[in-house]
């Protein structure tokens, strides 16, 4: 078994010197873990409510059944009287025991939770609904790669603790990896892997609300600002799963392509679409009988395989367009795309799309998406036809760079897949991968950086 119980006297002694625990604020919770729980079931101990941190003893300390919240241990009467709080004093669980709960059934990787009461995270919490850092090396500490982004959702106040969990969880859904979330007017609760790396995680983190704060009054701007100037010259961007909802394509986009063609194929003239249909069954080497009932099977088959073909992604975008024009179809667009578009954009780097879709399609779910016409954003798109080569082949990529007349150096690509990131750093393109509700998940140790907002990369 792994017993952290020294781990909250000595953190919140360290915290409350540091004027992050004064009174008698702050908390810390640990599962306690073993062969026999594991982690997901491991019992917690939770530091009591109203006991000054800095006179905290492991006696104090609550032990919690994991879930269910059920008190397994109350705190002990063994230590020497003077060495101890009274039972009395620390007879009631602390009031974040509800969050620490809500962390550990949503995060198995967590087995430590810090809660501060700080100036600086109170301060840096103002007027932002999520704190972004880069640049600096202590981001290293809240386990995040020196060149990528501390991203730590923020929350509103309310008035008890257990008030806090419904929007705990949201933010948590939101950002599922952020290795803390900080309260407006309260204060911030940090996340580890174990009590050492919680403890790290927080004084590392205290570090860079304190510095973003003296930025702040400095109006010490232009360190992002030039980092902002010397990034790529192109942006080329994957749609889905990248600026747009995977389920939005799965879900609204093919089937709505599905149906559509059962009454466009009675009126439509056939001629150039069968002879695509009849030049990718050659590539299939499979027959093809020119008629209206043939290209109805096929194309309700290959949306079905989800096939990435030009004759059917040509068709699609026809069917699309339609829809689009008639108020059926509106393109979704996760939060954060329009704004990283026009920032980009007013950097003076320019954005293309690059997509297996037609580019006809990809115009049309930017012209008629749900956060308005984003195309005056968009200097290009790009279908594997155009490209010459297919999203995972490298080809498509130095194709690109010399159509938008760059080296391949010059550009950012943005994906969800990663054999498409491994073709674009092939062919000498910087990649990065973007973690999307509904993704697939990426393997271990793959060699990319990571985001989950275009305003990340």
């Amino acid at each position: 078994m792994c017993w952290p119980g020294p781990a909250p006297k000595s953190c919140l002694r360290g915290f409350f010197a540091q004027g992050w625990c004064l009174g008698s604020s702050g908390a810390m919770a640990c599962r306690v873990t073993s062969k026999a729980s594991g982690v997901v079931n491991a019992p917690v101990l939770v530091t009591p409510s109203g006991v000054p941190k800095e006179q905290l003893q492991e006696e104090d300390l609550f032990l919690l059944a994991a879930g269910s919240g059920e008190l397994l241990k109350l705190p002990t009467k063994s230590a020497p009287k003077a060495a101890r709080l009274t039972v009395s004093r620390a007879a009631k669980v602390s009031d974040s025991a509800a969050v620490f709960q809500a962390v550990f059934e949503r995060r198995s990787d967590v087995t430590a939770i810090c809660h501060i009461h700080s100036v600086p995270a109170i301060v840096a919490a103002e007027n932002k609904e999520v704190l972004r850092i880069r640049d600096s090396e202590m981001i290293k500490g809240l386990g995040v790669s020196g060149d990528g982004v501390l991203v730590v959702p923020i929350i509103d106040n309310k008035a008890t603790e257990p008030d806090l969990v419904p929007d705990l969880i949201r933010a948590l859904q939101r950002y599922p990896s952020c290795p803390a979330v900080l309260v407006r007017d309260h204060g911030a609760y940090v996340f580890g892997s174990s009590a050492e790396k919680a403890k790290i995680a927080t004084e590392c983190l205290g570090f860079l609300l304190d510095l973003e704060i003296r930025r702040s009054r400095e109006e010490v701007v232009e360190a992002p600002r030039k980092r902002l100037r010397r990034g790529p010259a192109v942006v080329l961007l994957d749609v889905e799963g990248t600026t747009t909802p995977i389920s939005f394509v799965k879900e609204k986009l093919f089937p709505y392509a599905a149906t559509a063609v059962d009454s466009w194929i009675q009126t439509a003239n056939l001629a150039d679409v069968a002879k695509e249909f009849e030049k990718q069954c050659k590539e299939d080497q499979v027959p093809f009988i020119w008629s209206k009932e043939e290209v109805l099977r096929l194309t309700k088959e290959w949306i079905a395989k989800d096939r990435k073909v030009p004759a059917l992604k040509d068709l699609q975008g026809k069917l699309w367009k339609a829809g689009y024009e008639k108020g059926e179809l509106k393109g979704e667009m996760f939060e954060d795309t329009p704004e990283a578009m026009a920032a980009w954009v007013a950097a003076g780097k320019r954005v293309a799309i690059f997509s297996s879709g037609s580019r006809e399609a990809q115009r049309l779910i930017y012209q008629y998406s749900d956060k308005g016409d984003l195309t005056s954003y968009l200097s290009a798109y790009f279908d594997p036809k155009s490209a010459q080569a297919s999203k995972q082949e490298a080809k498509a990529y130095e194709e690109i760079a010399l159509s938008m007349g760059i080296n391949p150096s010059e550009g950012l690509f943005c994906t969800d897949v990663l054999g498409e990131a491994q073709a674009a750093r092939k062919a000498g393109w910087q990649a990065v991968l973007l973690k999307r509700p509904g993704n697939a998940p990426l393997p271990e140790s793959h060699g990319f950086r990571e985001a989950t907002s275009l305003l990340d990369v």
